[in-house]
């Protein structure tokens, strides 16, 4: 069927601000409205909405019989820019997007029940709308997660809220949307699981290092081969095998401890190179993800020369920053200029983007790092060169790049990777006490962690830091919880919650966590966490000679711990401490162990003992 032309409209008279035009490209007539604010991570025709969307009469909404309906429509969308609800900023161009698609969703509904305007949904109307809405297969084929659900709640209520200020849009008050409980939140954009993320990163790491000179090397090899060839009137087919034949001698090194090299040779194609190219692009990308928190669309704004020195707040030394612009949050279409912590891994990771991007950036004259390729070989001269999809990233780094490092499932099934999972991941670190788990992460999240507690901080990233502190939160609380309710205890302070909690052997129900709420408000208990147990901290009684803040992480060793009054143990930490005393039997049995170690080893496995046998202990007498 044919769209038929529409009629030009005007903005009615109770729109808020009656500028004829909308945006740099769209007058408030036109059918079509291009948004401006496009980020790197979108493309043009994402912040495209098109009002001429047909309905289930087969008619368009531009078509002149729903004219009031569309003037209504408009008026809504744009108030939410120009004259959003009390308490709220004025809505973003992605903000608008989402409504309006929503928006469209709701209005082909209502116009399939013979609805011709807003006011025409009652409330029961309303709830039957969400009810339908819930039962929608989403993209992954099941129903709509509860956050997408709440986006057509969110809807509803704006149109109500918006009623007051534009007649034509008010509804009646819908019914509020039933609260989400923490475990639906938590679901929704998860984290990436410690069994996921520390070899994923680790990978990353291990990468940029010596292997990204390689590739760089083999890369700029191979593309100076390819233009040369180009350069002599040969086809690009032939250009090929030249390439070939001029990275054919080409080997790759083999790293510290390691008896073969990290990758095999020879490289046998265009196609090879670009392939390693791009698993060196996803390496970055991940690293400064999970080791800084930025969002996909601040990753690929970032551009040359963007890691600069701050000093520390006394002075004594420089930190590193990366420095880039925050979009969500922010009322400025060209966002915010933020600086992020930068370890050792994302300062390295930058320096290599910037050699790996260099020739994708004279041949654009553009600045961004994650210059990419719209083809699968090498840059010919008509090369299309621009920044990637998110979908795209999801993608290279779900497929290419997870099967390239070899990620391990996770129980039983591959881990699906998104871009938003390393700011979520980023903040968990952060804010999780225990990282004993980490492994090789461990010292660039100290890191992290010491110049983020600096008093010549700069950071701005306010989000994330509540993310952080949100974390932190939800750590304690779990930890106070299994606390109270544990049935083996072991540690000092271990035993006398054992003999003075009420719940004691009880589910995590109602009153637990209402306590545990009272605890975290209303009293100064402070809780540490490591993995082989809980400190309940009081300064005036800790063996590690902690201060006003907390435990001495240098200091606090499972020896240390272990004779504390503040150290507190459950089933949990068990396998750390089983794990110590067989370590330490096999060590007694050498041979060749001098008697100052051997005594040490025999302490740390009476130590042991001891907890394990507390343990046990409080397990029976429960």
């Amino acid at each position: 069927m044919s769209r038929p032309a529409a009629r030009p409209t005007s903005p009615p008279a109770s729109v808020p601000v009656r500028a004829e035009r909308v945006t740099t490209r769209s007058l408030w007539s036109d059918t079509t409205w291009h948004l401006d604010g496009l980020r790197p991570s979108r493309r043009a025709y994402q912040y495209t909405l098109d009002w001429s969307f047909q309905l289930p009469d087969e008619s368009y909404f531009t078509d002149p019989q729903w004219s009031d309906w569309l003037h209504a429509a408009k008026a809504f969308l744009w108030s939410l820019r120009t004259d959003p609800p009390e308490g709220r900023f004025a809505a973003h161009e992605t903000t608008l997007i989402a409504v309006f698609k929503a928006l469209r969703i709701l209005i082909r509904w209502m116009a399939g029940r013979g609805c011709r305007c807003f006011s025409d949904l009652s409330r029961e109307a309303a709830a039957e709308f969400i009810a339908e809405v819930a039962q929608r297969p989403g993209n992954s084929g099941k129903t709509l997660a509860p956050a997408t659900l709440a986006g057509y709640h969110n809807l509803l209520w704006l149109l109500y809220i918006q009623g007051s200020r534009l007649p034509q849009v008010a509804i009646e008050e819908p019914y509020r949307a039933p609260r989400r409980g923490r475990k639906a939140v938590r679901g929704w954009r998860p984290y990436t699981p410690d069994e996921i993320a520390v070899p994923l990163v680790s990978a990353a790491v291990r990468l940029v290092g010596t292997p990204a000179d390689d590739i760089i090397a083999l890369a700029t090899r191979a593309q100076a081969a390819y233009d040369e060839a180009l350069g002599r009137g040969v086809s690009p087919t032939k250009a090929g095998f030249a390439v070939v034949s001029a990275i054919a001698g080409f080997r790759f090194s083999t790293l510290p401890g390691e008896v073969q090299p990290w990758h095999a040779a020879p490289v046998t194609s265009t196609k090879q190179v670009r392939h390693l190219a791009d698993r060196l692009y996803d390496a970055c990308f991940v690293i400064v993800a999970y080791l800084i928190g930025a969002r996909l669309s601040e990753i690929l704004e970032l551009q040359v020369g963007c890691i600069e020195q701050q000093p520390s707040g006394d002075g004594s030394e420089q930190f590193a920053y990366l420095v880039g612009r925050i979009f969500k949050t922010v009322r400025a279409r060209e966002g915010k200029p933020h600086r992020w912590v930068a370890p050792a891994p994302v300062v390295r990771a930058i320096a290599v983007m910037e050699q790996l991007s260099a020739p994708l950036r004279r041949r654009s004259g553009r600045q961004e790092l994650w210059l990419v390729l719209d083809s699968t070989g090498l840059a010919g001269p008509a090369a299309r060169i621009g920044l990637p999809h998110g979908f795209t990233i999801v993608g290279r780094l779900n497929q290419a790049f997870a099967r390239f490092i070899g990620l391990p499932p996770y129980r039983g099934k591959p881990w699906h990777l998104t871009p938003h999972q390393g700011r979520k991941t980023f903040a968990r670190f952060v804010g999780k006490r225990d990282r004993s788990g980490l492994h090789a992460l461990q010292m660039h999240l100290g890191h992290v962690t010491r110049v983020m507690t600096d008093r010549g901080y700069v950071g701005t990233d306010f989000v994330l830091d509540e993310l952080i502190d949100r974390n932190a939160r939800e750590e304690t609380r779990h930890a106070l919880e299994e606390l109270l309710t544990a049935t083996a205890l072991g540690g000092k302070a271990g035993r006398t919650i054992a003999e003075r909690s009420r719940f004691r052997g009880r589910t995590r129900d109602g009153a637990v966590q209402a306590y545990v709420d009272f605890l975290m408000k209303e009293t100064d208990l402070r809780l540490g966490v490591c993995d082989w147990g809980y400190c309940v901290y009081k300064q005036e009684t800790s063996a590690c000679a902690g201060d006003e803040k907390g435990p001495n992480p240098l200091l606090r060793t499972q020896s240390v711990c272990a004779g504390c009054s503040n150290f507190a143990v459950t089933d949990k930490h068990r396998p750390v401490w089983e794990a110590r005393r067989a370590r330490n039997v096999e060590l007694l049995g050498q041979p060749h162990l001098d008697p100052e170690s051997r005594l040490l080893v025999q302490q740390r496995i009476a130590e042991c003992d001891g907890v394990l046998g507390q343990l046990d202990a409080t397990t029976h007498g429960a």
